[in-house]
């Protein structure tokens, strides 16, 4: 149904009111930010945030891994077995939600805007029947939330010439069930909080530290050392002895050869002083604190001083169980409350791309699946290779048997003949029922 003007009008004087009544920092809050001042002079917004190399590692670190794992829409039978639901108009968008990404790709900006600003917003273009047919994400910074009658409605502005072709048929504000909208933590349960806004000064000192870094190698960098002498020298000499000096040492190829000083010249070396490891000790606090942001083992963005090989296997299975997990969770709660899927249909991800392991421990783990659980073709189809014949049967160990059965009821002890089971023809002292076998004194 159409928007009336009046309508509209109604709409954008509460919107108004709302954003202008809204505690705290509006951008923050609620959208259509453009970025904050930090404390050391830096302006964060998504782009300078990305500049800096820690806030990169994590963000595309999560995003990527993310997008990575292989999504699944599969509906929960009586037999509590399980079937693709193909059928369910969500399915074809988890492999093409539009016209011009793949899944991953699309996944990618999502998470891109869910971690940097809290939030990631896809519009739900539908077809005549009210299904979804495209799914169109759009830059966190671009939207903001209006509510009027207590209906949340999405503002979305039109930021290139694709987003203003696709959604040239979408109202001004578009409706809540029109967008699927992924937060993360959250004070007002409408919009997700912006990392990089709250915490502007980790992620404004780490830039700050970098830009120092870099200015300090550009303008001011300390040399290796300096060659002086009691004597007093000409300007010309100076100049001569340099050019001979950097003809001899300067560049890796020359590195190392061996010096010959004349007219008193002494070779004296120059180390880094107190001042100087303690800023490097500083910029290796502040990659972890940026780390801590995002909950990210700094060994997965190249932070390794505190670094074993234990530690190493121990952080990477943390980091699925606790953080990415997370992150998936998100995915599948919100498109369960968006695309209304049935109570036995849900979308989950195939977590197992990211715990194969060393080569050792998958071949541990298929030998502990084979007995009971795993077929030799799930196994098979699990590390590339071709299904065998008769490969999908399962085998259990034959030394377990259900609870509170007779294990050696099928196998009776003839009490005439012991260690002979009635229902074999010769002797197995091994067979029938070991306490009977066992030679008594």
């Amino acid at each position: 149904m159409p928007i009336t003007t009046a309508f509209r009008r109604g709409i954008a004087r509460v919107g108004r009111a709302l954003v202008r009544a809204a505690p705290g920092d509006d951008e923050a809050m609620w959208g259509l930010g453009h970025g904050v001042q930090s404390a050391t002079g830096v302006r964060i917004t998504q782009e300078t945030a990305m500049a800096c190399d820690a806030v990169m590692a994590c963000v595309s670190l999560l995003a990527e891994d993310v997008a990575k794992l292989p999504p699944r829409l599969v509906r929960r039978l009586p037999d509590r077995s399980r079937q693709v639901a193909d059928d369910h108009p969500l399915f074809p968008l988890l492999a093409s939600p539009n016209g011009w990404q793949t899944w991953q790709e699309f996944v990618i900006q999502m998470m891109a805007g869910l971690l940097l600003r809290g939030n990631g917003y896809a519009v739900i273009i539908r077809d005549g029947r009210g299904n979804p047919v495209m799914l169109v994400p759009v830059n966190p910074d671009q939207v903001a939330i209006w509510i009027a009658g207590g209906e949340i409605f999405y503002r979305v502005n039109r930021g290139n010439l694709l987003e203003r072709a696709v959604l040239q048929h979408q109202p001004l504000l578009i409706p809540a069930r029109d967008v699927f909208h992924l937060k993360g933590l959250s004070t007002s349960g409408l919009l997700g909080l912006s990392k990089i806004a709250l915490n502007r000064e980790a992620i404004g000192l780490a830039i700050a530290q970098e830009q120092q870094a870099a200015r300090w190698m550009g303008q001011a960098a300390r040399p290796s050392g300096v060659l002086q002498t009691d004597k007093k020298m000409s300007p010309e000499t100076i100049t001569k002895l340099r050019g001979q000096w950097e003809e001899m040492q300067a560049g890796i190829i020359r590195s190392g050869r061996p010096a010959i000083l004349e007219e008193g010249l002494k070779w004296q070396p120059m180390g880094l002083t107190g001042q100087d490891l303690e800023f490097i000790a500083s910029r290796t606090f502040q990659l972890n604190s940026v780390a801590r942001l995002w909950r990210v083992p700094p060994h997965m963005i190249g932070e390794l001083t505190k670094a074993t090989n234990n530690s190493l296997t121990q952080l990477s299975q943390e980091y699925v169980n606790f953080t990415l997990s997370t992150y998936t969770t998100i995915w599948s709660q919100r498109a369960a409350k968006t695309f209304d899927l049935p109570g036995d249909v849900s979308l989950s991800f195939d977590l197992s791309v990211l715990l194969r392991g060393d080569i050792t421990a998958r071949y541990a783990n298929y030998r502990v699946g084979a007995q009971g659980w795993l077929t030799v073709n799930e196994i098979r189809d699990a590390e590339g290779l071709d299904p065998v014949d008769d490969g999908d049967t399962i085998f259990r160990p034959v030394n377990m048997a259900p609870l509170g059965s007779d294990v050696f009821a099928a196998n009776a002890v003839d009490p005439n003949h012991p260690g002979i089971g009635s229902e074999q023809g010769g002797e197995n002292p091994g067979s029938g029922n070991p306490h009977e076998a066992m030679p008594r004194s």
